[in-house]
């Protein structure tokens, strides 16, 4: 069988308002987590109880994220919990810590696949750990943790050089396409990673499924701000994006499927970015009536066999686009909403970073655009003409 897309779990810190209820009548729930692999303690994990009514309630088609009703606890030493004045209901307890997996993620990843049958979901959902609060009364239950996959290697550019502070991430294939793995929400690990000064990366605490690798070259702008009195403010937005996957592919239909078991470790899972082969493509949009040039609309960049999108950007305010890096090959250039644009800076809220932001008024619009275009080198002057909208007719 192969597990879903992996739910993301909420895990929320309760409050005295939000939880007051359970202040008077509350039941103690107790117990150990192990692991399978080790019959060793689970020391220092986190520890939470997830209602069952919110996971059995959960359908594939929705969001997948599901509620937590009490308080996370971390185990002691000897792998032993403590959750107190926990509201009366039933629970599943979910235990969680890198590299390995809680039998509560593999009923979640079931819950959001839909092509997981009910009886397999409903087996899967036997076999997690569940308890009963009852008020004034002690309730027990123990956990054991497996582990998880993992997969690292080393992320390269074509020169030899590492490619050092990248972001490796895993795809999973969700009907008809490839998705990326959510992160768990409580930051005690992640289906993602940053390479590091030699480009290495590790990824821990895998389902076993079938998987594709990302590495995403991007680029981001950024604005700090420090107010004087040691206070500061960081704000960014993405810039560009261009994605590598599994065996150096630049598409996910031609990328190399990772299938990794339960608890395999797998090692050289590398990828080489080709930038003697990326190059810029700059240019400007004009109107085809009177060929001045525009200052507004968005540019993206598709492939022309099933007119899937590479990249996108938009025309600035000095009427040009510009893909920062491109793959060799064959594409189109697809103009949408382009317009002859009026550019205003806005102050924003006192505090705020960056303190001002641009508005953009469109005068005059017009229609859409596709050119074909052949990727060997940097491109600089390319040009695109947009004819003028149509206007819509009456009838008679």
């Amino acid at each position: 069988m192969r597990a879903g897309l992996t739910c993301l779990i909420v895990l929320a810190l309760c409050s005295a308002p939000a939880f007051g209820q359970r202040a008077a009548g509350g039941g103690t729930v107790t117990g150990h987590v192990f692991y399978a692999d080790t019959n060793a303690p689970a020391r220092m994990v986190t520890v939470a109880l997830q209602s069952t009514e919110s996971v059995d309630a959960l359908q594939s088609q929705k969001s997948g994220q599901v509620a937590s009703y009490t308080q996370n606890v971390q185990t002691l030493l000897d792998g032993s919990f403590l959750l107190r004045n926990v509201v009366p209901g039933t629970y599943y307890v979910t235990a969680s810590t890198p590299g390995y997996i809680s039998p509560l993620s593999r009923l979640l990843q079931a819950r959001n696949d839909p092509v997981v049958d009910d009886a397999t979901k409903a087996k899967l959902a036997a076999l997690v750990p569940h308890v009963t609060v009852q008020a004034n009364v002690p309730a027990s239950v123990n956990v054991t943790l497996e582990r998880g996959a993992a997969v690292s290697g080393t992320i390269l550019y074509d020169d030899g050089s590492p490619a050092s502070g990248l972001r490796v991430s895993l795809l999973v294939r969700r009907k008809d396409a490839w998705v990326e793995v959510p992160s768990a929400s409580n930051q005690q690990w992640t289906t993602a990673a940053a390479t590091d000064d030699r480009g290495n990366y590790r990824i821990t605490g895998l389902s076993e499924q079938q998987y594709i690798l990302k590495v995403d070259l991007h680029l981001t702008s950024s604005w700090l701000m420090t107010d004087g009195h040691g206070g500061s403010g960081i704000s960014s937005q993405d810039v560009y994006s261009i994605p590598v996957y599994s065996g150096n592919k630049l598409r996910t239909k031609d990328a190399k499927p990772l299938d990794l078991k339960q608890g395999e470790e797998r090692t050289d899972e590398d990828i080489q970015i080709p930038i003697s082969q990326l190059h810029s493509v700059r240019g400007i949009v004009t109107a085809a009536s009177d060929g001045h040039v525009l200052n507004g609309g968005q540019v993206s960049l598709l492939y022309p066999d099933d007119k899937s999108k590479v990249s996108e950007t938009t025309i600035t305010r000095d009427a040009e686009f510009d893909f920062t890096f491109v793959p060799e090959g064959d594409y189109l250039l697809h103009v949408d909403r382009a317009s002859d644009a009026e550019y205003k800076e806005t102050p924003n809220s006192p505090g705020s970073v960056p303190p001002t932001r641009t508005e953009s008024h469109a005068l005059r619009s017009y229609g859409t655009a596709e050119v074909p275009i052949h990727v060997s080198n940097d491109m600089t002057n390319v040009v695109v003409a947009v004819p003028d909208r149509q206007k819509a007719t009456s009838g008679n």
